[in-house]
């Protein structure tokens, strides 16, 4: 196996054990800033969700596609019209679903965005174990029912009185965030037999050939009175997501899935201090605590050994005052 050359101070190999952290800083960074962009490019235009969908992921397709055309052009041109519809279905689940959180994000803040999104490890979680891909434990059971409550909180805490707690931006998000737990159930197996790269090129061309088809009514609401600014954000919106998709795949080359999905806690958080420092959305209190109670139950789903191995240690050990009494040395 041939190895980095040493040097004095050992830099080489230090640098290269970087490479992935960095990697998956920068997917906590673009994921967390896309979010606040959006809601800005609604607050600053007459962009419909749909056409900001339609830009987001065409920008995102035609980035994979080349990308995919220079490392894996056999395995794209070696796809029947079988493969071609099977990966279409399941791209409609992931990446279609951008519509849905686009219409979802125009609605409610974007700290209701993040904490909605926030439930997706236990959604995918549970619905894995619908599907029988998966058994129910008791740590993770507790870690689905902690992030739901957390999240009952969390929106509680900020909705205004004598107003329901979800809004129907929070019902768009709840949508979003369920079809993206069903595309990341149904696509293992795929992502396995075609390729990651293959697999989501075509994913996101027959999703953008569906967005585009519908946002031709509202074609022209992006060219109308939007400033160079919002163009410049949709832009980054779409490079953003083609980026984090080659960022994570880089990192998991690397880092364990344990370790990328920590990261991933970090990404609400994020996104919610952007809205607050950038958009001046409201943070109180009750949304932190629920917040948190979210990234909790996220933690047990994900690594439910744990809470168990806590539980253990908490049964074992003995309670105050209750050590038994040496016996008297002779």
């Amino acid at each position: 196996m041939h190895r980095l050359p040493a040097t004095p101070n050992g830099t080489a190999g230090h640098s290269t054990s970087l490479v992935p952290l960095a990697c998956l800083l920068g997917v906590v960074i673009l994921l967390s800033s896309v979010t606040p962009v959006i809601k800005y490019v609604f607050q600053h235009s007459h962009v419909r969700p749909i056409g900001l969908a339609s830009f987001r992921v065409v920008i995102g397709f035609l980035m994979l596609f080349a990308m995919t055309w220079l490392w894996d052009r056999r395995g794209l041109l070696s796809l029947s019209g079988r493969d071609l519809l099977q990966l279409a279905l399941i791209g409609f689940l992931g990446v279609f679903s951008y519509a849905v959180a686009a219409w979802g994000l125009m609605y409610t803040s974007v700290v209701h965005y993040a904490l909605i999104y926030g439930l997706l490890p236990s959604m995918t979680a549970g619905l894995s174990v619908i599907c029988g891909h998966d058994r129910m434990t008791v740590p993770k059971s507790l870690g689905i029912l902690f992030s739901l409550v957390g999240c009952v909180v969390a929106l509680s805490a900020a909705a205004p009185q004598e107003e329901p707690v979800l809004q129907v931006g929070d019902l768009f998000v709840l949508l979003f965030t369920a079809m993206m737990s069903a595309h990341i159930v149904f696509s293992s197996g795929v992502v396995k037999r075609f390729g990651v790269m293959v697999t989501n090129t075509v994913m996101f061309g027959s999703s953008s050939l569906l967005l585009t088809f519908g946002s031709i009514p509202w074609s022209d609401s992006l060219q109308e009175d939007s400033s160079p600014l919002v163009m410049l954000s949709v832009v980054y919106v779409g490079c953003a997501t083609a980026a984090v998709f080659l960022l994570r795949c880089r990192s998991l080359q690397s880092l364990s899935p344990a370790t990328v999905g920590t990261y991933h806690n970090l990404i609400p958080v994020c996104t919610v201090l952007l809205a607050y420092a950038c958009l001046n959305e409201p943070l109180g209190a009750g949304t932190i605590v629920g917040g948190l109670m979210v990234l909790a139950g996220a933690e047990a789903v994900r690594r439910p050994q744990l809470l168990s191995s806590a539980a253990l240690y908490w049964t074992k050990a003995p309670l105050p005052g209750s050590e038994a009494p040496k016996e008297p040395t002779a």
